[in-house]
C-alpha cells in the first residue's frame, strides 16, 4: 500500500483500535496527529512510536464537546498544514436496557459516536475538498447493522454513522475525497474463542486496523461509500441458522 507523504488524524487514539491503526500507519511513514481525552495514555503510546521513528503529534480532544473539537482541529490544521486522512475512531458502547435509558445517557452516546463523526468530517472534509484529495474512514459496528440488545443508543448511533458515510461519499466524491466505514464485530486484545461468529473466534485490533489502512491507501481511490464489516461473519446471521 502506498502513502505519498500523507498526514492522518485519528480520534480515540489511546484505545485499542486507535493504537493499532496508528502503528499500522506508522509502518508506512504516515505523519500522525493523535487525539484523545486520555492524554497520559496517549502521550506514553506516542513516545513508543517516536522511539520507533514515527512522526507523531498528540492533541487533546473531547469529541463530545464542540468547542474542544474546534480548538483541536484548528491546532492540527495549523501544525500539519494539511490533513489527508481522517479516522473517526472515538466511541463508547455502554450497556443498558432501552426502557431504562435516560435522555442524558442517550444524548451522550449519540454525541460521542455519531455527532462527533459529523462535526469532524465537516471540518476536515472541507479542507480535503479544497486540496482535491482526502480519505475519511469512520468506525461503524455490527451493532449498526444487526442491532445489539442493551445497546439501543449505540446501535442507533452506529447505524447513523453507516448512513452518514454513504451520503457524504456521494457528495464529496467529485472533489477527490472518499468516505468509507469499517464495522468491527467482537474485538479483543488477543485471539480467543467466540462462538457468536462463524469463524469461531474474536477479532483483534490489528485486523480492524488493516482494513482501515487499506481504505486510506492511495490504491483505494475507487472505493467509496462502502461499509466493510470486520466481524468473522457475524453480520451474516446467528449460528443457529446453520443447516442441519
Amino acid at each position: 500500500m502506498t502513502f505519498q507523504q500523507r498526514t492522518a488524524v485519528i480520534t480515540g487514539a489511546a484505545g485499542r483500535i486507535g493504537r493499532c491503526t496508528a502503528r499500522e500507519f506508522a509502518k508506512h511513514g504516515v505523519r500522525l496527529f493523535l487525539t484523545d481525552i486520555n492524554m497520559e495514555g496517549l502521550n506514553a503510546f506516542a513516545d513508543d512510536l517516536r522511539q520507533a521513528g514515527a512522526d507523531v503529534h498528540t492533541v487533546y480532544m473531547d469529541v463530545t464537546d464542540p468547542a474542544s473539537i474546534t480548538a483541536a482541529s484548528e491546532t492540527i490544521l495549523k501544525d500539519a498544514g494539511r490533513v489527508d486522512i481522517l479516522v473517526n475512531n472515538a466511541g463508547l458502547w455502554p450497556y443498558g436496557p432501552v426502557l431504562e435509558c435516560s435522555d442524558e445517557d442517550w444524548q451522550m452516546v449519540i454525541n460521542l459516536n455519531l455527532t462527533s463523526v459529523f462535526r469532524l468530517s465537516r471540518i476536515f472534509g472541507q479542507k480535503m475538498k479544497e486540496q482535491g484529495y482526502g480519505r475519511i474512514i469512520n468506525l461503524g459496528s455490527i451493532a449498526g447493522e444487526v442491532g445489539l440488545p442493551e445497546r439501543c443508543a449505540y446501535s442507533a448511533a452506529k447505524a447513523g454513522v453507516i448512513m452518514l458515510t454513504k451520503t457524504m461519499a456521494m457528495e464529496v466524491a467529485q472533489y477527490g475525497v472518499t468516505v468509507n466505514c469499517v464495522s468491527p464485530g467482537m474485538i479483543g486484545d488477543e485471539i480467543g474463542d467466540c462462538p457468536g461468529t462463524w469463524i469461531g473466534r474474536n477479532g483483534t485490533g490489528d485486523e480492524v486496523a488493516n482494513a482501515i489502512v487499506f481504505l486510506a491507501a492511495d490504491e483505494s481511490w475507487y472505493i467509496t461509500g462502502t461499509d466493510l464489516p470486520v466481524d468473522g461473519g457475524r453480520i451474516l446471521g446467528p449460528l443457529s441458522t446453520l443447516l442441519r
